[in-house]
């Protein structure tokens, strides 16, 4: 092997052991170091977060332990590390979210990643979320970065016709390969329901948009 290819094969290593280190270091930094946020405060939390660095006011880069994508995470959400799930490389469930103390509204969030098998599988995706949230009707899919989005609201009232929660439902889907995120984001509404709900529609939808599969 001349000595030019083997000083770049070098610098490659170097540069993909560096990336690892990072990743590393974060989760065993200091959190006297780290952002003064709960997504770098919070030790469970802090093992997802990618980078020091906002990829957006307000939000950080999640990576999910499988590697299969990355996505804006909300700088004060807490992971649940009770919900945590993960089989493989092939499979990861998350929960997180935030209360009023930190956030305008109360909100948790349920993500499932899947790969292989039934990732290319809208109806049987469709499938699980309405098993979990009781909405069996349409979506919109929007083409979006190599992506389709599958995109749904909701609402669950109790016996008195009071809504109890908001449902924002996301089926991400790549286009070229077997592999998934659905996401279900509940939002509880305040005591005399001042909430937004579309602006907290666009964030749900800039959130699932900014995920990259890889």
């Amino acid at each position: 092997m001349k000595p030019k290819i083997v000083f770049s094969v070098f610098i490659l290593f170097l540069l993909a052991g560096c990336n690892v280190l990072g990743q590393k270091d974060i989760a065993e930094m200091d959190p006297a170091e780290l952002p003064d946020v709960i997504a770098f405060q919070d030790d469970f939390t802090r093992e997802f977060m990618s980078s020091l660095e906002e990829v957006e006011d307000g939000y950080y880069l999640f990576e999910s332990k499988t590697g299969g994508y990355t996505m804006m995470y909300p700088e004060n959400a807490k992971m649940d590390e009770i919900y945590y799930e993960m089989s493989g490389d092939n499979y990861e469930g998350i929960q997180y979210g935030e209360s009023k103390k930190t956030n305008d509204y109360q909100y948790s969030v349920r993500a499932t990643y899947n790969e292989g098998g039934r990732a290319n599988d809208f109806n049987t995706l469709k499938g699980i979320l309405s098993a979990r949230t009781g909405y069996e009707g349409d979506y919109e899919s929007i083409e979006y970065d190599g992506k389709t989005v599958h995109f749904a609201t909701s609402e669950y009232v109790d016996q008195d016709e009071d809504i109890i929660s908001y449902n924002f439902l996301g089926i991400i889907m790549l286009n070229t390969r077997d592999q998934s995120l659905s996401i279900r984001y509940n939002v509880i509404p305040n005591d005399d329901n001042s909430i937004d709900l579309e602006a907290i529609q666009n964030e749900v939808t800039k959130i699932m948009e900014s995920i990259e599969f890889k």
